[in-house]
């Protein structure tokens, strides 16, 4: 999959701007705060329908408009597509996919598998695990196609049983629900559990390069332990029905990294934390190359801000030998790092940012300088 062009209005700082975008290497940059990530926003937005910097959708419209409209042309699974969004302060959205209404958000996870890599998840070991679960789901989704509707079924579900818990008054009220919901959570956690497996060989191959001395491995948290999931709805409906809400769920299940035994986020430094994300992401991307549909689009947001030189070095040498369908959007402050690597793409394409114009370089340009 690659994005060909977006085309931008009122998204944040940015002014209107067309951009073409080549299939295979695309460099944005310009100094701090003047619209490089707004880019990688916009891009992140054709596959998930929002920004990966925020929830709050209103903070990516300029502040004297209504609304944000982003149209694109992508190739999605050798198919040319044409791709409207526009969002509302109010928080509607109205999606157009070759000029037809497209009413769910999920269905652009499947149009347009986008993964980003931001100084924003560099926390991913140390926060709760909502964040690992996403990142997750995302990689297990590319990967074994029935995911999704099965994980629907099962949110649909628990909300279903947690709205009943409050009128309920014996466990019996409940069972029909959970005769529906135990073989579908299974269901999903043994498709998480399979990705697991197939993403530890990733990950551990790049993270040996970036951490030689840490030995670590993955491990997935289905959401409850000790006993059947049957046992545990049962065993815990009173405590439950008081809590208000489910407690044994696939919405509790986690992507632990560990070294040994113990949770690596509990010694490693943060340096070497943003290493494991990193490397889990690369690792990510790997696999849904070897096993998804498509290539997902790689967005890599200021390289620059949060590894040291050597890892910016070993991060860039594996972008330089992606597989040549392979897209990539990077964000900088300095070209200089990313001289060799624009290089070795003849079709690479530049574009920097000045308060919120974006403006198209020629590589010959940079190289003179």
């Amino acid at each position: 999959m690659h994005i060909k062009s977006v085309s931008i209005q009122n998204f944040r700082n940015l002014q209107p701007s067309r951009l073409l975008f080549s299939p295979q290497l695309n460099i944005i940059y310009g100094d701090n705060a003047a619209g490089k990530t707004s880019i990688l926003e916009t891009l992140f937005t054709f596959g998930h329908g929002r920004s990966f910097r925020t929830s709050r959708h209103s903070k990516l419209i300029h502040h004297e408009q209504e609304s944000f409209t982003l149209f694109g042309e992508l190739i999605s699974s050798g198919v040319n597509h044409r791709l409207g969004i526009q969002r509302f302060r109010n928080n509607d959205v109205k999606i157009r996919l070759n000029q037809e209404p497209l009413s769910k958000l999920s269905d652009l996870v499947t149009l347009a598998p986008i993964q980003v890599l931001a100084p924003e998840h560099y926390e991913l070991l140390t926060k709760g695990p909502s964040g690992r679960r996403k990142m997750l789901d995302w990689g297990v989704f590319h990967v074994e196609h029935s995911f999704l509707k099965r994980w629907q079924s099962c949110q649909r579900i628990i909300l279903q049983r947690n709205k009943l818990l409050k009128s309920s008054h014996y466990y019996t009220d409940l069972q029909v629900w959970d005769e529906q919901l135990i073989p579908l959570s299974e269901q999903v956690n043994h498709y998480r559990q399979k990705y697991c497996e197939l993403l530890t060989p990733h990950f551990q191959d790049i993270v040996a390069d970036f951490l030689p001395d840490v030995e670590l491995s993955l491990e997935f948290y289905p959401g409850w332990q000790g006993k059947s999931l049957r046992q545990l709805l049962t065993e815990q409906y009173s405590k439950d029905k008081k809590l208000g809400y489910t407690q044994s769920t696939i919405q509790k299940a986690d992507l632990r990294i560990l070294s040994g035994k113990r949770l690596a986020a509990d010694y490693l430094s943060r340096g070497q934390q943003k290493l494991v994300t990193t490397a889990l992401k690369l690792g990510q991307l790997k696999l849904a190359q070897e096993r998804g549909r498509q290539y997902p689009v790689f967005l890599l947001d200021d390289i620059g801000a949060e590894l040291d030189e050597n890892h910016q070095k070993m991060l860039l040498n594996f972008l330089a030998h992606q597989p040549q369908n392979q897209q990539i959007f990077i964000s900088c402050v300095h070209l200089d790092p990313l001289k060799s690597l624009i290089n070795r793409y003849n079709n690479a394409r530049l574009f920097h940012v000045e308060h919120g114009a974006v403006s198209v370089i020629e590589a010959s340009e940079i190289n003179s300088q």
